[in-house]
This record gives C-alpha cells, sequence and structure tokens, in this order.
C-alpha cells in the first residue's frame, strides 16, 4: 500500500522523503550538541580527530539508528570482519546507488570519512558533523576543487583513516553499475601505495531512488566486502584500478543476488 500511494501522488511520496530526512537531520542532534562539534574542531586536527570524533560523537551509532529504526531497513553485511581497526594507509572504494549509501556504509564499515559532494556539506548538522569526521568535500564541476578533494582525501587515507570513494561520481539511476568510472583516485592511491577494500553494495536505490521523490521502508539491503588489494602485488596503477572495479563489480552482484532473493 506504501508503495502504490507514493506512486499514485508523488507529493505523498515528496512529503515523506522531507519527514524521514527530519527524522535524520533530528537524530543526528545530541551526538553534535552535547559535547559541541565547534569544541571538537577547535582542539583536534584535521587529518587526526576521526577516532575521537567517532568514540567522541557516536556518528557511527546515529548511522546505526538511521538505517534500523527511521529507515527501517533490513541490512546484511558480509565481510565485515576483514575490516581493521585502524585502517590508515587504506581506502575504500564502492558502487553508488543512492544518499542512503553514506548511512549504510557507515554501519557497515564502521566509518564517518567519505569522498563526496558540496551539497552535504549544506545539510544541517549532519554535514558539518561528517566534515569534522573526516569527510571531504568537493565540487564537481570545478576541477581545482575536484584536484584539492583528491589531494585531501590521500592525505586523509595515508594519516588518519580510510576514505570510502564512488568512482562512478554520481548515483545509479537504476541500481546497475554505471559504464564509465573516474579512476583517478585509484590511480594516485597505487601511486602512494595506499590499500583499497573493494565493496559492493545494493539495494539503496529501494529505499530512496535518484530522483528523491520517495521512501520505502522495510527494505532489503546487502553490502559485500573483499579484502583489500595491495599495490605492491600489481604491476601497473591501471592494472590496480581494474582488479579493484572489477572486484565492486563481482561484489555488487552478490548483494544484488542478496536482494533478489528477498
Amino acid at each position: 500500500m506504501e508503495l502504490l500511494d507514493q506512486d499514485k501522488n508523488p507529493l505523498l511520496g515528496k512529503l515523506h522523503v522531507l519527514f524521514r530526512a527530519l527524522l535524520v537531520v533530528g537524530a543526528a542532534v545530541p551526538n553534535t550538541t552535547l559535547f559541541p562539534v565547534v569544541v571538537t574542531a577547535l582542539f583536534t586536527k584535521r587529518f587526526k580527530r576521526e577516532p575521537f570524533v567517532k568514540r567522541l560523537h557516536i556518528m557511527v551509532t546515529w548511522a546505526k539508528v538511521c538505517v534500523k529504526y527511521i529507515l527501517k531497513i533490513d541490512l546484511q553485511v558480509h565481510g565485515k570482519e576483514l575490516i581493521r581497526k585502524d585502517t590508515k594507509g587504506y581506502m575504500y572504494v564502492s558502487n553508488h546507488q543512492s544518499y542512503v549509501d553514506i548511512m549504510v556504509l557507515a554501519d557497515a564499515l564502521d566509518t564517518v570519512s567519505f569522498l563526496s559532494k558540496k551539497l552535504v556539506r549544506r545539510i544541517p548538522v549532519i554535514g558539518t558533523g561528517a566534515y569534522i569526521g573526516g569527510t571531504i568535500y568537493l565540487e564537481r564541476n570545478d576541477e581545482e576543487s575536484r584536484d584539492k578533494a583528491m589531494q585531501e582525501t590521500l592525505r586523509m587515507c595515508e594519516e588518519s583513516t580510510a576514505v570510502v570513494v564512488f568512482p562512478e561520481g554520481t548515483r545509479s539511476e537504476d541500481g546497475e553499475l554505471r559504464p564509465k568510472i573516474h579512476p583517478k583516485t585509484m590511480i594516485e592511491a597505487y601511486k602512494r601505495g595506499i590499500k583499497i577494500f573493494p565493496v559492493g553494495i545494493h539495494g539503496t536505490m529501494n529505499v530512496v531512488p535518484k530522483a528523491m521523490d520517495r521512501v520505502h521502508l522495510h527494505q532489503k539491503v546487502s553490502v559485500h566486502i573483499a579484502p583489500a588489494y595491495d599495490p605492491a602485488d600489481f604491476d601497473s596503477a591501471e592494472a590496480y584500478v581494474k582488479a579493484v572495479w572489477d572486484k565492486v563489480a563481482e561484489l555488487h552482484a552478490q548483494s544484488k543476488a542478496d536482494v533478489d532473493e528477498a
């Protein structure tokens, strides 16, 4: 009935999106105000604070609350045991289906660090909290902004924590991998010896599609994580990028099979 009503009444769908978005923002308020993020920003270093922020502002807990209670997602995570407690020197590379990916992957990967477009920075409470936690923002149509964000991402991976990177550059419209990716960050990761965890995700576009015109609760989402790939095992950056992205495609197929079985 929920799906039928939103399909017949676009306004209902948009109002539902707004309502759930307000709940998501509201859930983040205690994490950022009980101990103000401004204080954290003033007295910690940008590339060193991520573990402190996760503990003090419990931002991963916020993501778990959003996934389980606000969006009511049935989340399956495979390979979580592969994630190291200390991810300095690593990067995550994943496909991208929805804004919901951020909350799901924060939950699945125990991280608050993403490479994201600046639009997310403008979201009240969440945008600032994510930045404090290590998220890097870029202006997609600004080459200088993209290059600066890439350098900050690589530095965050080298000096602090693994950052989640979406090489597709934008969300998929149909849940399938986009035919073209932007490999520059992975190429630079190869040159700097940064290891990459391939990640495949499927089902988030059923929760909130790219059009952002509806929300469907109680959807199944699956995440698969593979062991990290080491640049030292590859003869070239091109081979490294291909191996990582081929693995992401394989993991996505596994996640899709999980969701389709539901």
